[in-house]
């Protein structure tokens, strides 16, 4: 059986319970500035006493401002996506802003669905990660009042404004780094190429790398795992590509987890890392460079991306700021010994 609710504190209550008139109490909460500083303490200590909490929902619906910003990261098992989380909330709290978050699995019909949600809850501004959206959603976005920022690659079909980096340079500059170490037969593992425009594009920037170079690249040399990217597919896709008859001299993985699972797999099968085969990755996790062999990768600068998002989020609410703009964070290779 469940528990009655309690009935939740009022105005009334806080009145009561600091001994002072409604209009007072209303008075230093609205405007602190009108009041005794010992009355809007006296106010506060009360609230605190009886646990009062404003109603947000209601005063938004009166301000037409409800000081949440919304963000949707595609998941949180990934410290990059939650770095990006920490940057856009460590700037919205510094401007007494908060943050809802929304994770879509890398599924735009969810991601369609926090969407809608942040729009219901009366979100100021809304934050999201990429370019692939549904139709819906894409609708949503463009419709909604508040400034709409996509994060995570810079491409001209922006719906508002971009905060990201270019990941086809970014591909292709790893891509590049590789054929001059000497590397003849490079495979790539990627993402869902069919449903992540960054991972679309890191295949783009590998192929006219490679092209670029004169290099063909065999079909079998481009695989794709399934998104979420694991560990595990990390490790399977690595052991497919090594069990062939001729199997790839490196393998570019533009994505950092299922580089991880494909170095621990290698490890544990006594294949040379980089002697037999070297790995590269895309993200520069924190554990890349603790690896037993420290990974060559592509660092993404997630907290500066989050920082700037909410930066420019807070820039268009206060008047500042231009609708349609773009800041690239820009990206680095770091070579390390897996490569």
């Amino acid at each position: 059986m469940l528990a009655p609710q309690t009935k939740a504190k009022t105005l009334k209550d806080v009145s009561e319970a600091a001994g002072l008139s409604l209009i007072t109490v209303s008075r230093a909460l609205r405007q602190p500035e009108t009041v005794q500083e010992a009355t809007r303490e006296r106010v506060l200590r009360a609230i605190d006493a009886i646990g009062y909490v404003p109603n947000l929902t209601a005063r938004s619906l009166v301000s037409s401002r409800s000081n949440m910003i919304g963000l949707v990261v595609p998941i949180l098992s990934s410290s990059l996506f939650a770095d990006l989380a920490q940057g856009v909330a460590n700037h919205l709290q510094r401007q007494n802003l908060q943050m809802l978050l929304g994770v879509s699995q890398r599924n735009v019909d969810l991601e369609a669905e926090a969407v809608r949600t942040f729009i219901g809850r009366q979100a100021d501004a809304i934050i999201v990660t990429g370019f692939t959206h549904s139709p819906a959603c894409r609708t949503l976005l463009a419709s909604f009042a508040g400034p709409v920022v996509e994060t995570w690659n810079l491409r001209d079909d922006m719906i508002d404004s971009v905060v990201g980096y270019d990941n086809v340079a970014a591909a292709a500059e790893m891509t590049r780094y590789l054929i001059a170490k000497g590397y003849q037969d490079i495979a790539v593992v990627g993402g869902d190429f069919e449903n992540n425009d960054q991972a679309a594009d890191r295949l783009t920037g590998f192929l006219t790398a490679m092209r670029a170079a004169g290099r063909s690249v065999r079909r079998e040399n481009i695989a794709s795992v399934a998104t979420p990217t694991t560990m595990h597919s990390g490790r399977d896709a690595m052991m497919t590509l090594m069990q062939r008859k001729r199997p790839p001299d490196a393998v570019f993985f533009q994505a950092e987890i299922p580089a991880h699972g494909a170095m621990l797999a290698c490890i544990s099968a006594g294949i040379g890392v980089p002697g037999q085969v070297a790995i590269a990755g895309f993200g520069d996790l924190s554990l890349s460079p603790l690896l037993p062999v420290p990974l060559t990768t592509i660092k993404i600068r997630s907290h500066e991306i989050g920082e700037a998002a909410a930066h420019l989020v807070v820039q268009r609410l206060t008047g500042g700021g231009a609708k349609h703009s773009i800041i690239d964070v820009g990206y680095e290779l770091v070579a390390r010994a897996s490569a």
